[in-house]
């Protein structure tokens, strides 16, 4: 932690006001203020302070069954239907250090909670904690903070809120001489929406376990505000782009001698080229007039639009965001988690002395940048960490750039610094030239003729719509005379999705940072383990098999819809304001996961045949379970679970109607049924009983037939090396020569403590000798057995004897 280092500035007055502890989000924001403060510690203005910083959360909401009363904990662990929807009053609400995995299991992140201890030393010698974390329109930055605050016991302190509308030391020194008191956590408008979504999020894992139930998933099919969105987005878009059908249209135009095309708007289209009217002849075109337009240059990008550019060249979006921070850490390009589109005249005027350096890395001629007065579009007072856009740190050229973070950081540099050079260079600049058929007025053409380069000399998006055509075969003026031809066409085919596409549509809905809809894409095409739920092949996206089964069940649902997350940022903005608390909405996300329950069960009964044959061949269900009702008399409740079916197949055997009427009456019967590992078969009798399974610390009650063996006389109980085993202990060896050997206490006594005995014994040919051998633990099978085995020195092996097995 960057927090313990002493360089005090320039400003020596006294310290009055006593210390106040500085924590911020992330190393680098500690940074930051170092440089505008005079050191990681010091005085500035006469107020002694400290800057110590977090590492993004450290906290998170404990597990469900973790924050209920005991007696509920089992209910709130099981993924069983029965068991929902939750009661959000049921919950506690109470934070832990974050958890990650470590061998397949969660632990508590060791890095969060040393962390966590020095914060609380760094703090508590502090008369004041300031929470100067990031501001942003979630409150993620405040609860971030407050949240630390309260799980280190320090509300008791004097408390204060810094807040800055970006990062540069005017900025911060600003914030840090307006530092404001905060009388109460709870108070905090941005700490209190933050918290109530951290707890709605929470809550949304009802829907992954709804999903993973009602589809028979055998993995977790994960849902989630913006998770499903995607899918529902992206699967309807690949239903549109498969199905459509490419149907010919036709119509009268005319085209000059330049290539010119002339249409009328209100003209008859045909389905059949014989059907189109006749009878048009050749025409001179009239010109109209000539327009001189301009287009501005295209805004500055987000991480989303950035990572979007980026995955057609086979960049991950997982990548670029790990590439983007490591810049980051060392200023080369700015915030990534930033949702502003603009920057302020700060973060301008910070920049451009830098311009000239930047353009001559990534080989933009300085003289195409002559528009270096601030754009309103691009720079606008506000916002908070501006839009993504080059570091202060101007590396010396691209290859140092490729040498410290790779082919990647070279294009993420490239791809940024061009965008933002745009907005130096002068508009884009075209003439119009519009005309008509003279014979046939209503048929009207135009050709645009660039005249002014522009911005357009600097940077082009592969894919940048503008709303101007290109020129024909490279016309500059309109032709002399038209000809009319039958035109054949098509409706445009809905585009196949790609990441792009998805990410403006998510960006039409206002949903996310560009860092979140980046970060989130990069988790569901993230196929390390298998469970991507969109593949992505150069920016194209197609659905995985678990994708396509989440898609077919999602139909109709609130969590597939993006309008529940503009209903969330709606009940945060009343809860900030105080028109709303938490406890007035979060009961209402239980109607939400009845309504989505009862969709899927629908959805997930008219799966398509082909889907279930993919999703079969990936092997992602299960396959069905055939149960049996149970009556009243025979259900089993445990820790507030009701088992009201059992299975009808037992060892392979399907009970037939007369047994599963016997069954039901709490009779007994006897079935033929099969080891599953061996697949011998066995006879056993049994009835219906319940009992409860325990596996992973966890708690399973079932109903199910319960065989019934008859116990074996010659088995022996006890303990040995620590744990409880059986062994034959009578008759052991027995074959025609011998009867076998029944062991005496003693000789047990002695096998159990792990000793060697030995007695007299007989050969298969009758032969006798002296048996020598202990208990040991062999593959009986195929399961793990205990029994007594022979020891032999081979050279005075018996004749007609063999190495024997261990039997049970």
């Amino acid at each position: 932690m960057e927090c313990v280092s002493v360089s005090r500035n320039s400003d020596s007055r006294s310290t009055s006001k006593g210390k106040v502890g500085i924590l911020t989000e992330k190393p680098s924001a500690a940074r930051n203020f170092a440089a505008a403060l005079g050191g990681m510690s010091g005085t500035f203005d006469g107020t002694e302070y400290v800057i110590v910083n977090a590492r993004g959360h450290l906290l998170e909401l404990k597990d469900p069954s973790a924050m209920v009363p005991a007696a509920l904990a089992e209910r709130y662990k099981s993924w069983e239907l029965a068991n929902l929807p939750w009661r959000s009053e049921d919950f506690r609400w109470e934070r832990e250090i974050r958890r990650k995995l470590s061998g397949g299991k969660l632990v508590t992140d060791k890095d969060a909670k040393s962390l966590l201890a020095q914060l609380k030393t760094a703090l508590s010698d502090c008369d004041t904690v300031c929470n100067a974390a990031d501001l942003d329109p979630t409150g993620e930055g405040s609860l971030l903070g407050w949240e630390i605050v309260e799980f280190l016991g320090l509300q008791g302190k004097k408390l204060e809120r810094m807040e800055f509308l970006d990062e540069t030391p005017a900025s911060l020194q600003k914030a840090f001489r307006t530092r404001r008191p905060v009388s109460s956590i709870h108070d905090e408008g941005d700490y209190r929406k933050a918290d109530f979504r951290s707890k709605w999020d929470m809550l949304s894992m009802q829907f992954t376990r709804v999903a993973t139930r009602v589809s028979g998933s055998n993995t977790v099919l994960r849902n989630g505000r913006l998770k499903s969105a995607m899918v529902v987005i992206v699967g309807d878009g690949l239903d549109a782009h498969n199905g459509y059908v490419k149907k010919a249209f036709y119509e009268n135009r005319f085209r000059d001698e330049n290539g010119v095309t002339y249409t009328d708007p209100d003209i008859d289209r045909f389905e059949n080229k014989a059907d189109v009217p006749g009878g048009l002849s050749a025409s001179a075109v009239v010109h109209d007039g000539t327009t001189r337009k301009k287009t501005a240059p295209p805004r500055l990008m987000d991480l989303a639009a950035l990572s979007s550019l980026l995955s057609k060249k086979g960049f991950g979006a997982k990548n670029v965001l790990e590439t983007y921070q490591k810049m980051y850490e060392v200023q080369v390009v700015s915030y990534p988690r930033t949702e502003d589109k603009f920057i302020s005249p700060e973060q301008f005027n910070e920049l451009l002395p830098l311009v000239d350096a930047i353009a001559a890395v990534v080989g933009v001629d300085s003289a195409a940048l002559s528009h270096r007065t601030p754009r309103k579009s691009h720079v606008k007072s506000g916002g908070a960490h501006g839009a993504n856009r080059p570091g202060p740190n101007v590396p010396p050229s691209l290859a140092a750039v490729e040498k410290r973070f790779g082919e990647l950081g070279r294009e993420i540099y490239e791809v940024l610094a061009k965008n933002y050079l745009t907005m130096l260079a002068p508009d884009y600049e075209y003439d119009q030239h519009r005309g008509h058929v003279e014979k046939y007025p209503t048929f009207v053409g135009s050709l645009n003729v660039p005249a002014v380069l522009g911005w357009k000399g600097v940077f082009v998006v592969e894919d940048d719509e503008t709303d101007e055509p290109e020129p024909a075969s490279g016309a500059t003026t309109l032709g002399k005379l038209a000809e009319p031809f039958v035109h054949e066409g098509f409706p445009a085919r809905p585009p196949h999705p790609s990441m792009s596409w998805l990410m403006k549509h998510l960006e039409q809905r206002s949903v996310g940072t560009g860092a979140t809809r980046t970060s989130t894409y990069a988790e569901v095409t993230n196929n390390a383990t298998g469970k991507a739920l969109m593949i992505e092949k150069r920016g194209k996206l197609t659905l995985s098999p678990l994708g396509e089964l989440n898609h077919r069940i999602l139909p109709g649902t609130h969590i597939g819809d993006l309008s529940i997350t503009e209903q969330v940022y709606e009940q945060m903005a009343q809860i900030e304001a105080g028109t709303g608390a938490t406890p007035d909405f979060l009961p209402l996300v239980a109607d939400l996961v009845r309504h989505d329950i009862e969709k899927m069960k629908v959805n997930a009964g008219r799966l398509p045949a082909e889907v279930k044959d993919r999703i079969a061949k990936a092997g992602l269900t299960h396959a069905p379970v055939e149960t049996i009702d149970l009556p009243p008399a025979l259900q089993f409740t445990h820790n507030g679970t009701v088992v009201t079916r059992a299975k009808r197949v037992f060892g392979g055997h399907r009970f037939t109607d007369a047994e599963v009427a016997a069954l039901l009456a709490g009779e007994t019967i006897e079935i033929t049924a099969k080891r599953p590992k061996t697949g011998t078969t066995y006879t056993c009798k049994g009835k219906l009983e319940a009992d409860v399974l325990e596996k992973d610390g966890k708690q399973y009650p079932y109903v199910g037939f319960k065989p019934q063996f008859e116990e074996r006389t010659d088995l022996v109980t006890g303990v040995w090396k620590g744990k409880k085993v059986s062994f034959k202990g009578r008759g052991w060896g027995a074959n025609e020569h011998w009867p076998g050997k029944d062991f005496t206490e003693q000789e047990l006594a002695k096998l159990l403590t792990g000793e060697t005995i030995e007695f007299e014994a007989k050969s298969k040919t009758g032969r006798p000798y002296t048996a020598k051998g202990a208990l040991a633990e062999k593959t009986f099978n195929g399961r793990k057995v205990v029994g007594f085995a022979l020891k032999f020195d081979d050279a005075k092996r018996p004749t007609g004897t063999t190495k024997r097995k261990a039997t049970k």
